[in-house]
C-alpha cells in the first residue's frame, strides 16, 4: 500500500508574481509515506507571503506516485581538505597545500636572506614557529611565493620601486608621497648614498611576522689595501698630485662566520685566512708651491652656456639655508670651471653626490654637485672653461640640475654676483 499526495492547490494573490514555495527540504524530503499519511485526511497547508499552497485530500490509494522532486532534495555537505599552516607563536599566518609546500617557505624564507655563495650553519626565530597540519573547509590556500612574500614583508601586496638610471632616493620619496628618512628607514639594507640600476626599493616599512637570525659561512677573495707615499715637489702647487708610480691591491682567500637579522649583518668573525698576493706601494708626487703664485683671474665664465634658475641662493630648505644656486639642464650638459684653479676635491659626498672643487687661490673656492660623470681628479690644474664634469642628480637631488657654490674663506657667497 503506498500513499500519495491529491488535489495539489496553489492560490496567489498576485498572478504576475510567480510561484514562490519555500519549504523545508532537509525536513520534508526525510518524511516517509507512512508519515505523511500519518498526518491525516485534513489538510496540509504551507502559507507564503504573497498567498497559499493547500495540499488536501491524502488518502490510500494501490499506485505509486513518487514524490515532488521538491521533496526529496536531499543536502550535501561539503568536505573537509587536509592541509596545512604556518603558525607564528600560535597564529596562523599562512595555509599551503601539503606538508612539503609548507617547509619550501620555511626554507625559501632563509634563503631571501642567505648571502649568495654562503653555506647556511644555523638558523633560529625569535617567535615560535610551527606547521601545524589542519582539517578545513574552503581553506585559503596560498602558493609558496606568496607566502613567503606575505611573511617577510607583512601583507599581501608589497609596494615597490626599481631603480632606474638618473634616480636619487629624493626623487623617488617624492614621487610616492614619501619623505628620504621614510624611504632609508624601509631599506635598510640599501646603500642610500650609492643606488644601483635594478635595485628593488620598499616603499613602506617592513613588518614581517617572524625575525630571523641567520648564521652562514663564505669563503672569499678579498682585496688588500695597497699604502701611498708621497713624495713633495716645489714644481707642482700645493694640493696638486700626481702619480708618479700606481699601486697594486694584494690578494687574499677568507673564511668567515656572519651573523644576520632579517637579513641584515650584526657582525663578522675571520676564521682564517691565507695572503694570495702583497699588496704594492702606490707613490704620489705631492707640489708645495703656494696656491697664491696661482691666481685666478677674479672674472668667472658661466658653468654652462645656458643658465636656468630653479632654486636661488640663500632660499628655504626645510629650515637650512641654500648655500649655492641650483641651474637646470638636462642629463649630460657639461659642466665648466669658472676660472683657473686646482682642483681639491673630486669624489662622492653625502647629498651633494658628485661633486668637484676647484681653490682658485685668494680663498676662493667653487664647488660643482650632483654631476653625473666627473672629468678631473685631485690636484689637476685647471683653467678657465675646461670641461671638469657633465649634469647629473646624484646625491640629494630634484631633478638634473648643477648646484653650483661660490665660497670666499669658507662663507657661501651669492654666485649670481659672480656670474
Amino acid at each position: 500500500m503506498k500513499t500519495v499526495i491529491k488535489d495539489k492547490v496553489l492560490d496567489f494573490k498576485d498572478k504576475a508574481i510567480t510561484r514562490i514555495i519555500d519549504f523545508r527540504i532537509e525536513k520534508l524530503s526525510r518524511l516517509g509515506n507512512k508519515a505523511l499519511a500519518g498526518i491525516g485526511v485534513g489538510f496540509l497547508a504551507v502559507v507564503v507571503i504573497c498567498g497559499a499552497v493547500v495540499f488536501s485530500g491524502v488518502e490510500e490509494t494501490e499506485e505509486e506516485e513518487p514524490l515532488p522532486a521538491v521533496l526529496v532534495a536531499e543536502d550535501t555537505e561539503e568536505e573537509s581538505v587536509l592541509c596545512y599552516s604556518i603558525q607564528v607563536d600560535g597564529k596562523r599566518i599562512v595555509t599551503l597545500a601539503t606538508e612539503e609546500d609548507a617547509k619550501a617557505v620555511s626554507d625559501n624564507i632563509a634563503a631571501h636572506y642567505q648571502t649568495e655563495g654562503s653555506e647556511i650553519i644555523e638558523i633560529s626565530y625569535d617567535e615560535t614557529v610551527e606547521i601545524v597540519e589542519i582539517e578545513e573547509t574552503n581553506p585559503d590556500i596560498m602558493t609558496v611565493s606568496d607566502a613567503v612574500s606575505l611573511i617577510i614583508t607583512g601583507t599581501k601586496e608589497p609596494k615597490t620601486y626599481v631603480v632606474e638610471e638618473g634616480d636619487c632616493l629624493w626623487d623617488i620619496a617624492i614621487k610616492n608621497g614619501m619623505n628620504v628618512d621614510e624611504l632609508i628607514a624601509a631599506n635598510p639594507q640599501a646603500d642610500p648614498d650609492r643606488l644601483k640600476i635594478g635595485t628593488v626599493l620598499n616603499l613602506f616599512e617592513l613588518k614581517p611576522y617572524i625575525h630571523l637570525t641567520l648564521v652562514e659561512q663564505i669563503d672569499t677573495t678579498e682585496n688588500i689595501k695597497y699604502g701611498i707615499k708621497y713624495e713633495d715637489t716645489d714644481s707642482l702647487y700645493k694640493g696638486e698630485l700626481k702619480v708618479k708610480l700606481a699601486g697594486e691591491y694584494g690578494q687574499r682567500q677568507v673564511k668567515k662566520q656572519i651573523v644576520k637579522q632579517n637579513g641584515v649583518i650584526v657582525s663578522t668573525q675571520e676564521l682564517e685566512s691565507k695572503v694570495i698576493s702583497e699588496p704594492k706601494d702606490q707613490v704620489m708626487v705631492r707640489g708645495t708651491k703656494p696656491l697664491s703664485t696661482l691666481v685666478g683671474t677674479g672674472s668667472f665664465v658661466k658653468p654652462m652656456s645656458h643658465l636656468e634658475i630653479s632654486s636661488a641662493f640663500g632660499a628655504s630648505r626645510g629650515g637650512s639655508r641654500h648655500l649655492g644656486v641650483d641651474l637646470r639642464n638636462p642629463k649630460g650638459t657639461p659642466i665648466k670651471v669658472v676660472d683657473d684653479g686646482v682642483v681639491t676635491f673630486a669624489g662622492y659626498r653625502g647629498t651633494y653626490g658628485n661633486m668637484v672643487i676647484v681653490s682658485h687661490g685668494n680663498g676662493i673656492e667653487t664647488r660643482y654637485a650632483h654631476c653625473d660623470t666627473m672629468s678631473v681628479k685631485v690636484g689637476d690644474v685647471v683653467k678657465k672653461g675646461d670641461q671638469i664634469a657633465t649634469v647629473g642628480n646624484t646625491g640629494r637631488a630634484t631633478g638634473y640640475h648643477l648646484h653650483f657654490e661660490v665660497r670666499k674663506n669658507g662663507v657661501p657667497q651669492n654666485p649670481m654676483n659672480y656670474l
